[in-house]
């Protein structure tokens, strides 16, 4: 399974990092002439180990969205492919 992790820094600017290559398109339909943008995207299983660090993973369907603390969260899902060196 590919991951692919977007971080905003303080500024609000956007990283992508990704496992593996990948395009990675963002679409903005307020701008009809110029809306499509391809974005760069870093690319390790490192970065975005780093990028994951130990905190936990929240999911669409946890009881609440407003982060740690307000109530239980699924297990963070598994890696199902190793990476070989």
């Amino acid at each position: 399974m590919n991951r692919v992790v977007m971080n905003m820094d303080a500024q609000g600017c956007w990283t992508i990092y990704s496992d593996e290559p990948i395009e990675f398109f963002c679409v903005n339909d307020h701008c009809p002439r110029d809306r499509v943008y391809q974005m760069d995207v870093e690319v390790g299983v490192e970065k975005v180990r780093q990028q994951l660090g130990n905190d936990p993973v929240g999911h669409i369907n946890d009881s609440h969205a407003l982060g740690e603390g307000y109530g239980p969260r699924k297990p963070p899902s598994k890696r199902k492919l190793e990476v070989v060196k």
